[in-house]
């Protein structure tokens, strides 16, 4: 079923297979999907003390950009909540990094990426030292 409110122009007709929505959101702007992986229109916003409308967007750009690169399982209804949970706070570790950077207080960025929705226990293959090769 298409969702859809005619006062703020939000839909879930655009959305592609396999895109969730956190509980109680009724769509997102197409812009939202349309632009670049990371960069949302909603990003700017989050950044000045976003809503969560506006990290609902970045989150379904993330779903949508993170493509073959994903590695958290796919979402289900019981579990969209809780990654959109962990997407929130990485935005918002990721926001804080890059004041300091900008600010002259640290000398590296950061960025979303497909880490963004992993618990730590999914993380931790990823961030613990050297990998295997397969043999």
């Amino acid at each position: 079923a298409v969702v859809s409110t005619q006062s703020t122009g939000m839909t879930t007709d655009h959305l592609p297979t396999g895109i969730h929505l956190p509980t109680g959101m009724k769509g997102v702007p197409e812009a939202c999907i349309d632009a670049e992986f990371g960069e949302s229109p909603a990003m700017e916003k989050i950044r000045r003390g976003g809503k969560d409308k506006f990290y609902v967007c970045a989150f379904v750009n993330f779903q949508h950009g993170v493509g073959e690169d994903k590695v958290s399982p796919p979402y289900t209804e019981e579990t969209v909540d809780m990654r959109f949970a962990l997407f929130k706070q990485c935005v918002d570790e990721v926001n804080k990094q890059n004041k300091r950077f900008r600010a002259g207080e640290d000398t590296h960025q950061a960025g979303i990426n497909f880490f963004c929705d992993l618990t730590d226990e999914e993380r931790r293959p990823y961030s613990n030292g050297l990998v295997m090769p397969d043999e």
